[in-house]
């Protein structure tokens, strides 16, 4: 086998050609990528079986997962990177996929031998000792030397090549500095009201709020819509807990001053808390206890790296996976994981919800922390699960190996009560892949409920010029200036001609200024800051990153849309397996979208969208009923 990374030629023999990163080959060539689109759902399965498997992997006569204990309920192995299996914040995963389709082409071919023309050290490490293993010859044919590959430039590329204690403790200071030195009080607030029945808990992401409600003391995130009016009529106390991310619309220090705002509007109905303000002193101490605890542990689990392969494979992808294993452990993960543990339980311990706490859900560490620390302190607490977006096919968070759910003790994973999907096409999505059916509730579509009576609403004929062009973006680096660039290269071969105006529209966590000074667009662009819904009357056509959910939003409004391929990651657009879908992966490709853009159809009732909320409704005030009741 000739394996060929990026744009590599090879003008010798081999039984199978195949390119490393391209989508387009010659004919009787491969393309690895092409092929885990092809895959990527049956290699998600064994990926989920590999991660549950490592979880059981023996270690000092314990699993990996009790051997990490640091709650009576709780392991941290929930909390690495491996185990969280994110494609948006490990790229090692797309990686993986990868050496798994070519492990599979290398054995279907009957190869005895791989010559690798590229750089990559990781990769080549991967192959030399696979080689080794089989007993085939391995040549790596390149004239740079090798270097590690990263996602990362600038000073965040430059940071990652510190020692990771060191990158540890750096986390903790510009936490510091970003964050808890504008909390004048850490720990218990003085102002949460006593432990009572019908005072209920929601954990959301913050901010996208409304801000001119917001100056009036009202919270309102446009991520639970109308649900607040359904909040303002239950006859309970509420208890907003705000998960900060970085924002252009809004700082830190300011998101404090909005809390006490809003906590002097309506305090008898209304309270508002960052999450850090449960860190106390003495529960910070203790983060830096468990993170020690972990560190120390984490330098016993050297033979757990022999683990790294699928069942029956001599193919180890350790090298691959080394930074999210080591960061986990010893690095930023690790203190960013105890932390989290230690606030929610802190949390749990401290702000009531009776009868039941709902969060946004999308399966993420800081959710497994929570859920368990609410069952470790309020064992009577009902957890409910909104689903935050969209559920992607290709995906690994939401999912996990079927043998979990029949785990106990401390190596339960920790499940909510419920979990709310906002769509009835995700249920057998889940089933699919086991998930407790009894635990599965449907409920209105909150973040999506103003496209209820807006089914193709903005259908209209296509322009032949002067169109506006909305740009809607990710929150992931990489993949936004991939989207860009890809834009400002068709730009250059007229691919915007017939185009009078373009508006980016950033995501709440990833503002693009800094990328579109560093590439000069050379068209008349504005960047909006005004929420989406607010947008899609001005656009002719949508061009929408890979992975944000917004291409469903365009599409379902029945704007022509246009959306780029995944960056160098498996398919995470929620579009991802409707036949009439095409995705760009270069300026050309980009180009005749560009002039002729399509709409694409997808069903009515993508989502639940009764206005009056009935299922919502049912969900919470059956609750409050018994609480009332006992």
């Amino acid at each position: 086998m000739i394996l060929l990374d990026e744009d590599v030629q090879w003008d010798g023999d081999g039984k199978v050609i195949a390119h490393w990163t391209q989508l387009d080959f010659s004919p009787g060539q491969e393309s690895i990528p092409q092929k885990v689109e092809e895959q990527a759902l049956s290699i998600k399965k064994e990926y989920l079986a590999w991660v549950y498997d490592l979880g059981k992997y023996k270690v000092e006569g314990q699993t990996l997962i009790s051997f990490l204990k640091i709650f009576d309920n709780f392991s941290f192995w929930w909390l690495t990177r491996i185990a969280a299996k994110s494609p948006l914040r490990s790229s090692c995963i797309y990686p993986v996929f990868k050496l798994r389709v070519l492990e599979k082409l290398y054995v279907e071919n009957g190869c005895q031998g791989l010559i690798y023309c590229g750089h990559e050290k990781d990769l080549n490490e991967v192959l030399k000792k696979w080689c080794e293993e089989l007993g085939h010859p391995y040549r790596r044919f390149s004239g740079k030397s090798c270097a590690s590959k990263s996602q990362l430039d600038g000073i965040r590329g430059w940071f990652l090549k510190f020692p990771y204690l060191i990158q540890a403790m750096a986390y903790l200071i510009r936490k510091w500095f970003a964050q808890f030195r504008y909390l004048k009080q850490r720990g218990t607030s003085k102002a949460i009201h006593p432990q009572e029945d019908d005072q209920v808990t929601l954990v959301t992401y913050f901010p996208n709020i409304d801000l001119e409600k917001a100056e009036s003391g009202r919270f309102w995130s446009h991520y639970w819509g109308n649900l607040h009016e359904l909040l303002d009529d239950l006859p309970c106390r509420v208890n907003w807990v705000w998960l900060y991310s970085n924002s252009a619309q809004l700082s830190y220090r300011d998101s404090v001053s909005l809390r006490d705002r809003c906590n002097s509007t309506s305090p008898d109905k209304y309270q508002h808390f960052l999450a850090e303000e449960f860190l106390s002193n003495e529960a910070f101490f203790k983060s830096l206890k468990l993170y020690l605890k972990i560190f120390s542990k984490g330098l016993l689990l050297g033979e757990v790296r022999k683990a790294f392969c699928f069942p029956g494979s001599k193919l180890n992808f350790f090298p691959m996976m080394k930074y999210d294993w080591k960061s986990s452990f010893f690095g930023k993960d690790a203190i960013e994981g105890v932390l989290s543990a230690v606030i929610f339980d802190s949390i749990a311990k401290n702000l009531p919800a009776t009868p039941w706490g709902v969060f946004n859900w999308e399966n993420q560490p800081w959710e497994l922390s929570l859920v368990a620390a609410w069952k470790r302190h309020q064992s009577h607490t009902k957890i409910y699960a909104y689903q935050h977006s969209i559920i992607l096919s290709q995906d690994l968070r939401p999912f996990l190996d079927s043998r979990v759910y029949e785990q106990g003790g401390v190596e339960a994973f920790p499940l909510p009560d419920k979990l709310a999907l906002n769509s009835p096409l995700w249920e057998p999505l889940m089933k699919e892949f086991n998930f407790p059916e009894e635990k599965i509730t449907p409920v209105e579509a909150l973040r999506y409920s103003y496209l209820r009576g807006s089914y193709e609403k903005e259908k209209k004929d296509i322009k032949s010029s002067g169109r506006v062009l909305l740009v809607v973006t990710g929150f992931d680096r990489f993949e936004t200036q991939k989207q860009l660039s890809l834009l400002i290269k068709a730009d250059k071969i007229d691919g915007l001609k017939k185009y009078e105006k373009v508006t980016f529209k950033p995501h709440p966590d990833f503002p693009v200024d800094e990328i579109l000074t560093a590439l000069k667009p050379n068209f008349n662009f504005t960047v909006a800051s005004q929420p989406l819904k607010e947008l899609w009357s001005i656009a002719d056509v949508a061009y929408c990153a890979n992975s944000t959910s917004g291409s469903i939003e365009a599409a379902y409004l029945g704007i022509p849309l246009i959306i780029v391929g995944p960056a160098n990651n498996l398919n995470l657009n929620p579009l991802c397996g409707f036949s009439s879908i095409q995705f760009v992966t270069d300026p050309n490709g980009l180009c005749e979208e560009l002039n002729d853009p399509h709409r694409i159809n997808i069903p009515k009732h993508y989502f639940n969208l009764d206005e009056n909320l009935i299922l919502w409704k049912n969900l919470l005030r059956a609750e409050l009923g018994k609480a009332n009741k006992n």
